[in-house]
Order: structure tokens, then sequence, then C-alpha cells
């Protein structure tokens, strides 16, 4: 257990010093800012993101089905936590060609923290690098905050030292687990608009019904003529 911890404090310590390298040698051909807010796609074609969050988990690999069978590039936003407990299933997210953003280590209420510190941020964005490169051998360029996080007093310089953009999204509503399945499917068919990012969650409890309405979701738009895509290609020039 020592060694395993040393392990893991070698390689927090690694990417805390190295972010601000590697911002240098990939922002040049990434789709984000650092330190800008994404939420919304400025086009008029009919395309929406699709990104997931809290996972992954076990209902990530049938999502993946789904996605393969659409032939759709979403974007997955993940846990470190989560990533070490199914490190073989971020690894298949990132071989199967979707992007891979970061959703802190704990999915720590930041809206509750009377002194949210950056440093504490900070530590959880590098766990959760460190999770996924030993995973997946990945590093991101983007992060989602839990429960949607926001500030430009501290959050956006942070994210831009370290040489992040904050994506969140248009509509959500797949976490209130009391809403009925198709009174869901129906709020998320009238969300629905040239540029939305949709978000739904891939970690967690009880996620039969969010597969059930996002395969609805998916289907019902198609048919209206929408193409579903990952953020980094709605927000890429943006």
């Amino acid at each position: 257990m020592q060694t395993s911890a040393l392990r893991t404090q070698r390689w927090i310590r690694r990417f805390v010093c190295l972010l601000s390298e590697l911002c240098v040698l990939s922002c040049a051909a990434s789709a984000y800012e650092p330190g800008k807010f994404y939420w919304q796609g400025k086009t008029q074609e009919k395309v929406i993101a699709l990104t997931f969050d809290d996972g992954p988990g076990r209902f990530t690999v049938p999502i993946l089905d789904l996605l393969k069978k659409h032939n759709i590039r979403a974007t997955f936003f993940m846990e470190g936590t989560m990533v070490e407990t199914y490190p073989e299933i971020a690894r298949q997210v990132a071989q199967a060609g979707h992007e891979i953003g970061n959703h802190t280590y704990v999915h720590f209420n930041y809206r509750l923290a009377k002194n949210a510190a950056p440093e504490r941020l900070t530590h959880e964005l590098a766990q959760t690098e460190a999770a996924l490169e030993r995973a997946a051998g990945v590093r991101t360029q983007i992060v989602r905050m839990p429960h949607g996080y926001y500030n430009r007093t501290w959050l956006l310089p942070t994210l831009k030292e370290h040489g992040y953009a904050l994506v969140h999204w248009s509509f959500g509503t797949d976490w209130h687990l009391k809403v009925p399945q198709e009174q869901m499917i129906q709020e998320y068919l009238a969300a629905a608009k040239p540029g939305a990012v949709f978000l739904f969650h891939d970690g967690g409890r009880r996620r039969e019904k969010t597969l059930a309405v996002v395969t609805a979701v998916v289907e019902a738009l198609e048919k209206q003529g929408y193409r579903f895509i990952s953020a980094e290609e709605m927000f890429k020039g943006s």
C-alpha cells in the first residue's frame, strides 16, 4: 500500500510540474482556448454535442455500443476515482476514439465550500490526469466542474494557468431520477437546437433510464436531421 501511495504521489507531482509545459505544446492544435468557458456552440447547422459525466461505470459500455451503432464521437468527462475503479472501461472509451475530459477526482461540491481553494482543484485535476495516463495513456484539455460550479474569480484563471478550458452544457436533466422516462425524453427533444450541448451521465447509480433516454433522443433527433458530435468538434474554431 505504501509503495502504491508513493507511486501515486510521484505521478501527481509529475503532472503538476508538466501541465504548463504541455499546454504550450498542445494548445496550438487544440479546439479550445485555455481559461475560456464553453457551453453552447455558435452554429446554424443541426448538430448537438453529446457529453457524459461521472464515469466510467458499468453503463459506459452499453453507451459505447449505442454510439458505435450510430457512428457518434462523444465527449466523456471522467472522475479520477472512477477511472481507478474501471481502468479497462476508460481505456475502451479512449480506444473507441471518443474525447475525454477531466471531471475532477472525487466530485467534490465546490459550490458548498466557503473557502474553495485553487490548490485543491489543481491537486484533484492532477490526480485524475495521473489515473487517465495509467489507464488509457491520455491527457485532457477540458474540465467540467462537479455540479456545474463556475466562477471568474479563481476558477477560470486557475484552469488557464494549467492549460484547461471549462466546458459545461446547455441542457441536461437525467440526474433527476424521479422524472418519468417519457417526460425526460420530451424535455431533451424540446431543448434540441443547433449548437446545443447535451449532458447525460454514464457513471453513478440507476442509469438504466439514462441509457433508454439517450437511445430514444438520438434516434428521434437523427430522424429530424440532427447529427451528434463531440464537444471538441462543436467548439473548434470558436
